[in-house]
């Protein structure tokens, strides 16, 4: 007997102490994790007493049809076309790989005559497509002419992970080369429900505290990636209103804590310095410590003039105090004459919320837990891409990002149709 589930790069598959590791797997600090994008195996054992994990590039339904979204990877070029090698069908990983020609004329909708190979794409990039012909039997043909469609990643010549600037241009931030290859879209708000600190600790046999410690760098790291991607707004669900009613201890720490960062952020944090981040603290802030109110304060006052991403660190809310509040306002705008009643609608609550910034096109939350949280709730309702990943904040790796901006990217188009 064994069961079967499609897994990415870096998914916490199993304990060591439960399962063998198998192919298609690696193992670290006592978990099985996958290696590669598969099918997850696990198989009674036989030799062995525990049961086998193992992931195989194995997939029977995988196979590219005529208007098939896929995720293809430029193996060589020449002036008229590039060879790419297919990789996933949709959400699904291939079998094996499935050769692909992207021809000059399918790279762009318009201005076609314009478009030189050389500027559109390089071996090693990692391409959004749309299968357009069946081919001439060697090679399917894919177009990139959609606006979703396009490299979703790239390095540049120097061997650095670019930047999204405009719809054209793509830049190397540390020798400022702007290359222009044709990009796949990029969502413009992402939040995080950062969960699992507190379990990450005490699998380690740590202090609670101690998994926020972690759980903050791990936060610098998302930022890094984000910014790397080209994503302008973060929202991030640092300290919930609930969380009061945590131990005395364990609000303390979690207290001085915020109040160490925030300053270290806004102050010495290269990220905010060197790309021009803006903090902003969202949330009903009457309830914090006096000492901690200041510390926020201070790092949206320092980097208010900043111009890069916006950071919107959520602490201390919930949606519930959110929605409440800016019905407050509203009725407050109305009794002061500076809103009439006829204009009460969906866009004055919005307009009054706390979390600024334009529509939240991605929600993820991490540990495993299905559920919101009191978070967001206005937001997520207006066709938010939700993502539950089975992983604790700490250990949420780039190849979790990576894969749930590809994924998104597949849902644009259904989720623009339902809007």
């Amino acid at each position: 007997m064994s069961s079967e589930t499609i897994v990415t790069p870096g998914r916490r598959l199993g304990l060591v102490e439960e399962h063998d590791a198998g192919p298609g797997t690696y193992v670290r600090g006592g978990m099985i994790y996958s290696s590669i994008l598969g099918t997850k195996r696990i198989t009674a054992p036989e030799t062995s007493e525990k049961p086998v994990i193992q992931v195989d590039r194995k997939s029977p339904l995988a196979i590219p049809t005529i208007g098939s979204e896929v995720l293809c990877r430029v193996i060589r070029m020449n002036p008229r076309a590039a060879t790419v090698a297919i990789m996933m069908v949709g959400s699904t990983p291939c079998q094996e790989d499935f050769a692909g020609t992207i021809r000059h004329q399918d790279i762009r909708s318009t201005e076609k005559d314009l478009v030189q190979m050389v500027n559109s794409f390089r071996p090693g990039d990692v391409v959004r497509a749309e299968v357009i012909s069946l081919g001439d039997q060697r090679s399917y043909f894919l177009a990139t002419t959609k606006n979703e469609h396009g490299v979703v990643f790239a390095q540049s010549t120097a061997g650095n992970t670019m930047i999204p600037v405009s719809w054209e241009e793509m830049q190397d931030p540390k020798t400022k080369a702007v290359e222009k290859p044709k990009q796949g879209r990029i969502p413009q708000h992402v939040a995080f429900i950062m969960d699992g600190n507190r379990r990450y600790a005490r699998k380690r046999h740590r202090i609670a505290s101690s998994g926020h410690v972690s759980g903050f760098y791990r936060l610098a790291n998302v930022l890094e990636w984000c910014n790397d991607l080209g994503i302008q707004n973060v929202s991030v669900f640092a300290f919930a209103i609930n969380n009061f009613s945590r131990s005395p201890e364990e609000v303390s720490a979690l207290m001085s804590l915020a109040k160490e960062k925030l300053r270290e952020l806004a102050d010495k944090s290269s990220l905010v310095k060197q790309h021009g981040v803006r903090i902003i603290i969202a949330g009903n802030r009457d309830l914090l410590p006096g000492d901690v109110r200041e510390a926020a304060e201070f790092a949206e006052e320092k980097t208010q003039h900043n111009r890069g991403m916006r950071l919107n660190i959520c602490f201390p809310y919930s949606a519930t105090d959110e929605i409440s509040a800016a019905i407050r306002k509203v009725t407050e705008d109305v009794r002061k004459g500076v809103l009439s009643e006829n204009d009460i609608d969906e866009q004055a609550i919005e307009s009054r919320l706390q979390i600024p910034g334009p529509p939240l096109d991605i929600l993820v939350r991490t540990s495993g837990q299905i559920r919101f949280s009191n978070y967001m709730l206005w937001q997520s309702a207006k066709l938010a891409y939700i993502r539950f990943v089975d992983v604790f904040w700490p250990d949420f790796s780039f190849f979790h990002m990576f894969c749930i901006l590809i994924s998104w990217q597949l849902a644009y188009k259904s989720i623009k149709q339902r809007s």
